[in-house]
């Protein structure tokens, strides 16, 4: 009888312990939970086909998913890998399916798979958005795969609120690092300070033109202050100078845009948000 008691109470108190740890799972529901306490995190490196939902087919999702599909690329400053993505012959070949939910740092994401069939080979890629929130940082692509003569491929590790890019391509192998705070996906760094010049670079009146460029300061590892940047643009098609002012990551006030030296276009924000365009 003691032996039989003494069994019960070990059952019971390895089903209390087991009950403290907590892991990343996949449940049934195709969910991907964090926990955000012990930090275990997991790797986006592959599609899982059965969570693949029901394909997108009303008009204005699939516009406003474009939108957001490309904003996601220009928060990576270098051109795009998949930068013609966009244009007319392949715009029309994107498709978008629903796809599982991703909760990071205590906020749940919706996410989309998309493909494109092409006659020479496929791609396809994992879109996260916060559709509650609508700024240019709501979304990202945490997932991408271009399988044909070339092959190009992004993979995400999440752990806790940091997600860190991995990009491996022909011509680009390296890590972009963001942080998830308040349901948004915000540049990550390291140094107080960002002083930054990379990409081709040219001689122009003995100085040194690099084709992408950032600087500024940063507040908690988030862009805080003034910063300028020369970063890849789809509006005008490359890299061009934008300079303005962040207020934790976010952008915020009038954003001056200047593709061949004077101030082309103005952009205003309101903490991340867009809030209109002008012309000097």
């Amino acid at each position: 009888m003691k032996y039989f008691i003494y069994l019960l109470f070990l059952i019971q108190f390895q089903s209390c312990k087991s009950d403290t740890v907590s892991t990343s799972i996949i449940s049934s529901n195709k969910e991907i939970k964090v926990d955000t306490v012990n930090q275990d995190g997991y790797l986006i490196n592959s599609i899982d086909k059965i969570a693949i939902g029901k394909k997108i087919e009303e008009e204005n999702k699939i516009k406003q998913l474009k939108i957001t599909l490309k904003n996601s690329f220009e928060r990576e400053v270098v051109r795009p890998y998949m930068w013609d993505i966009f244009i007319s012959n392949n715009d029309t070949l994107l498709q978008f399916y629903n796809y599982k939910k991703f909760i990071i740092n205590n906020v749940k994401f919706k996410s989309y798979y998309i493909k494109i069939d092409y006659e020479d080979g496929n791609y396809e890629s994992i879109l996260l958005v916060n559709e509650s929130l609508s700024t240019e940082y709501n979304s990202m692509i945490v997932y991408e795969e271009l399988e044909s003569e070339e092959k190009h491929l992004r993979n995400a590790q999440i752990k806790g609120d940091k997600i860190q890019i991995i990009l491996k391509s022909p011509n680009r192998s390296e890590n972009l690092d963001f942080q998830v705070k308040d349901g948004l996906f915000l540049d990550y760094f390291d140094l107080p300070i960002v002083n930054k010049k990379f990409g081709n670079k040219k001689i122009l009146n003995d100085n040194e033109i690099f084709e992408y460029q950032l600087k500024g300061n940063t507040n908690n590892h988030l862009k805080n202050g003034y910063w300028i940047e020369k970063r890849y643009s789809y509006e005008y098609g490359k890299s061009i100078i934008q300079d303005g002012y962040y207020i934790n990551g976010l952008r915020n006030g009038d954003w001056n845009f200047s593709p061949e030296g004077p101030v082309d276009m103005i952009k205003k924000f309101d903490n991340g948000r867009f809030i209109s365009q002008s012309y000097p």
